[in-house]
């Protein structure tokens, strides 16, 4: 079958790559052709999207960020160029594109599949929330979503509300967070299924087969992907590093200059050198989801830090994760002291198949509703 994905496979963000690499493969070794028309270019980031002079009523302030921002943009350029290509470079590689219009989607495929990630957030789908709902697709062309998700933060009604709408549009759905299966069942969609994110459905060895460097040192180091760069991240890896002996990498996603920047930070992450780095680190601190993920499918001695601690009855994402392979004293925040942290690190990792029951369940979900 002739399957198109619709997900943010363009965005300059590690995770939103890998999880469009992850499904892409799952469909491919059931038998199915996959594509990713170019309909939609959510997350593809413009040079300095968000990075200039925010308006002002101070003059002197207005003047002062201008300033700051000004040579923030000129300092980033030369690790803005690094990541672009490493970005592009993996896209290419794994990721098959073909530029189409809407309409044209019949033509091509016989199947749409939309998600996974956050493709039905009121943050990050934006102005390509038709594509995400199916409101201008092919209404007699079959869609499915899978694992798809706003996030971990109810929505506010007026999205809500197009979710509710969307629905009928899909001949099946599964989300990704219990948080998102509540509130939609509140809404009368009867109750999706939760399934994996795509990252969490292949193995170590076909993560492994991206690796294009040499390991990245020889010495033992630990490797910590952060989203957010504030000191409670940066400092906590260094301060652990520090303790158990080790070297600190530290690799923001977002920070893309060591203008105004904490110091010891590792620039120019792409998708294949963030699983690089995991595969061959010591330990691994995480302050993102997928983070998470790759420490956990890798087996590494982990943390997940989150400067709020979770919801038991909602967990967050990681804690979503840590919690169903038993591990949910590896989610610390800024009240854990650095000792408990490292006897947390340092902790035997149990065994369990939970994991296992889980990718076969979203499997399963994937093939009843590929039929």
């Amino acid at each position: 079958m002739r399957i198109a994905i619709l997900t943010f496979h363009r965005a300059y963000n590690c995770g939103a790559m890998l999880q469009a690499w992850a499904l892409k493969t799952v469909l491919e070794r059931m038998g199915h052709s996959v594509e990713f028309p170019i309909l939609n270019h959510v997350g593809e980031r413009t040079r300095w999207p968000s990075t200039w002079v925010k308006w002002s009523a101070n003059p002197l302030r207005l003047l002062r960020s201008f300033i700051y921002r000004s040579i923030y943009n000129i300092c980033s350029v030369p690790c803005e160029d690094i990541s672009r290509f490493r970005f592009k470079r993996f896209r290419k590689r794994y990721l098959p594109e073909r530029a189409c219009t809407c309409e044209e989607l019949a033509k091509y495929y016989d199947l749409i599949v939309i998600g996974s990630d956050q493709v039905w957030s009121d943050v990050h789908s934006l102005n390509d929330a038709p594509i995400f709902f199916a409101e201008n697709l092919p209404a007699f062309v079959p869609k499915i979503g899978y694992a798809v998700s706003y996030g971990d933060k109810t929505l506010p009604a007026e999205r809500l509300s197009r979710v509710v709408a969307a629905y009928p549009r899909f001949k099946a759905v599964s989300v990704r967070e219990q948080l998102v299966q509540q509130q939609l069942e509140e809404c009368g969609c009867g109750k999706p299924s939760v399934t994996l994110d795509p990252t969490l459905l292949l193995e170590k060895d076909d993560y492994l087969q991206i690796i294009t460097g040499a390991r990245p040192l020889k010495e033992p180091y630990l490797f910590m992907y952060t989203l957010s760069t504030q000191f409670f991240f940066v400092d906590t890896a260094k301060a652990i590093a520090k303790r158990l002996g080790v070297r600190a990498i530290i690799a923001p996603m977002y920070q893309r200059t060591r203008y105004g920047a904490v110091p010891g930070l590792t620039y120019g992450i792409s998708p294949d050198k963030l699983v690089e780095f995991v595969a061959h680190a010591k330990y691994v601190l995480a302050g993102s989801f997928h983070g998470t993920v790759l420490a956990t499918i890798f087996g590494k001695p982990m943390l997940s830090l989150r400067m709020e601690a979770d919801n038991p009855d909602c967990p967050s994402r990681p804690g979503g994760l840590l919690k169903l392979v038993g591990q949910e004293k590896r989610l610390v925040t800024p009240d854990v002291s650095i000792d408990d942290m490292i006897v947390r690190l340092t902790a035997p990792i149990p065994s369990t198949n939970k994991l296992l029951q889980a990718k076969e369940t979203s499997i399963t979900w994937l093939k009843r509703n590929l039929e």
